[in-house]
């Protein structure tokens, strides 16, 4: 979730057509315009402006799993390893100006909470952290995200141990 800021008073002039599709969707998720806006902000504020940094795409979660059901596993994982070398780190170095563990698992949080790419839970004992990533994609999902991430935290200096399942990649290091 995104970490809570003290709110300033602010007025902008908004399109008509834009205010009507806000009300609606308000309306229909039962909160606030002004909560839905703030949403959006933050969203855009903590994650949006970096991925049109690179130029990202938007894609339904069907045409995506159709995509992930036709590619074989190795180069899913190939794939993974080569996006994970550069995504990552880059829109790493861009929001937070270096990368260690710290900015890696903000960075997976970020894409739990702003590109939904997985559900994401982390626990940490006696310094021995878990971090898990929880999808209904299954395993060729798995597969990508273990390479993508693990790219990530090798950048970051270390190299976790992962277990995966068709619902789940788990760090632990």
């Amino acid at each position: 979730m995104p970490k809570e800021g003290r709110t300033v008073a602010k007025s902008f002039r908004i399109n008509e057509k834009a205010l009507a599709a806000l009300q609606e969707e308000a309306g229909r998720q039962s909160v606030s315009v002004n909560t839905l806006v703030n949403q959006l902000l933050l969203d855009y504020s903590e994650f949006g402006r970096y991925l049109q940094r690179i130029h990202s795409l938007r894609l339904s979660r069907n045409t995506f799993k159709e995509i992930l059901n036709v590619a074989p596993d190795d180069s899913l994982a190939k794939a993974g390893s080569v996006a994970g070398k550069s995504g990552p780190t880059t829109i790493i170095a861009s929001k937070w100006g270096k990368i260690t563990v710290d900015t890696v698992i903000e960075f997976i949080h970020d894409l739990s909470a702003y590109a939904n790419l997985f559900e994401y839970y982390e626990k940490n004992e006696n310094e021995k952290w878990t971090v898990t990533l929880m999808h209904d994609l299954g395993s060729k999902w798995s597969t990508f995200l273990t390479h993508y991430i693990g790219e990530a935290f090798v950048a970051a200096g270390i190299q976790p141990k992962t277990r995966i399942s068709d619902r789940a990649v788990i760090f632990t290091f």
